[in-house]
């Protein structure tokens, strides 16, 4: 079988949006290349600033071309909020996109410690490296966005050993391992998308951290009372500005949330609902991407 390559060079604000744009066309998921520089250690860091590579495939079977109509026309629309590349077009057999994508993909050194790393990469590691290994598949992120790497960031600065966590949109649990392999007692991973479950079932075993983390489907409130001492909340403005009380609640006092997903322009409302439940708060930024470390204040 034959497939249609659909590309399109986006700044790095607008790659989740046009990563949603591909999702609704493209049954294999979305590949994102990112500008990124080798260190000496064979792992890369991003290159800040630097244009991305969105990438989706699509089957030639005869809606083709409306998916690529609809692509484009949704494309049109986005390009009025940010910048975003005309769309190039490839036909490709398939044994060429079922690989290909993962050669976008190296180890990335992130923070201090950390390592994100593709499964078949291989990376020398420092004594104090915290390696990350995933198997993130088309649709999922291997430490690249910055929205992935100030939560990993966050993560560095906050108390995590022996800790209860929960990580609320796991995507590909990469948060959820790290948490495991800086101490933490117990890790619940939730997602609502039962495919990024499966993905986040088959890292955690491959990181061999599965006695602490537990991935389920699933969304705050929890089912059951359950207080926890850090949330890390990698989703989007809207979501964790309407979790805000859910967020508060489930915390145990003087708990932390680390909210990441969060656009600039969002900031305000974001900040306004957190303080509202009840959190302190400090920002980090990359870019337009900002990310939020609260800690519930205690009841007197």
């Amino acid at each position: 079988m034959r497939w249609l390559e659909l590309k399109v060079q986006v700044d790095e604000e607008a790659v989740e949006a046009v990563s949603e744009v591909f999702r609704r066309v493209a049954p294999g998921g979305v590949a994102v290349e990112e500008a990124i520089e080798p260190g000496d250690d064979g792992s890369y860091t991003r290159v800040p600033s630097a244009p991305v590579v969105v990438r989706a495939y699509v089957p030639l079977d005869g809606s083709e071309a409306a998916r690529r109509r609809e692509v484009e026309e949704a494309l049109w629309h986005l390009n009025a909020i940010w910048p975003v590349g005309s769309l190039q077009t490839a036909e490709v057999a398939e044994h060429d996109w079922a690989s290909a994508w993962k050669a976008y993909y190296q180890p990335i050194r992130i923070g201090r410690r950390f390592v994100a790393r593709p499964l078949w990469r291989e990376v020398a590691a420092g004594p104090d490296d915290v390696i990350l290994d995933l198997d993130p598949g088309m649709a999922f992120g291997t430490g690249l966005h910055p929205t992935t790497q100030l939560c990993l960031e966050a993560l560095e600065s906050v108390p995590v050993a022996g800790r209860r966590v929960l990580d609320l949109g796991t995507g590909s649990g990469i948060l959820a391992i790290a948490a495991a392999k800086l101490g933490a007692a117990e890790v619940l991973a939730l997602d609502v998308d039962p495919v990024a479950v499966e993905a986040a079932r088959g890292n955690v075993a491959a990181n061999g951290v599965g006695g602490a983390v537990s991935v389920e489907l699933g969304t705050l409130p929890l089912g059951a009372p359950r207080k926890l001492d850090l949330i890390l909340a990698n989703i989007i403005a809207r979501v964790i500005t309407d979790l805000a009380g859910e967020l508060a609640a489930a915390l145990a006092p003087a708990g932390t949330l680390v909210a990441s997903g969060i656009i600039v322009d969002r900031l305000a409302e974001v900040e306004a609902a957190l303080r509202t439940a009840g959190f302190e708060l400090r920002q980090t930024r990359r870019g337009d991407w900002v990310a939020l470390v609260g800690t519930r204040r205690r009841v007197t």
